[in-house]
């Protein structure tokens, strides 16, 4: 879901996208397309060896 804000982690304005995880609105530079999670939620999925393909 696309919404304009502020990214959550960068504070960068623009269009945002919303973690399917974490409910947080983020810039496209922070948000995982292909599983539709934010940065920080795919960071933690990996550090916790849910490891998911890029």
């Amino acid at each position: 879901m696309e919404v304009m804000g502020v990214c959550a982690i960068c504070g960068k304005p623009g269009i945002m996208h919303t973690c399917g995880l974490c409910g947080r609105n983020v810039c496209s530079e922070h948000f995982d397309a292909a599983h539709s999670i934010c940065a920080e939620c795919r960071a933690k999925i990996n550090k916790q060896k849910w490891d998911i393909p890029p």
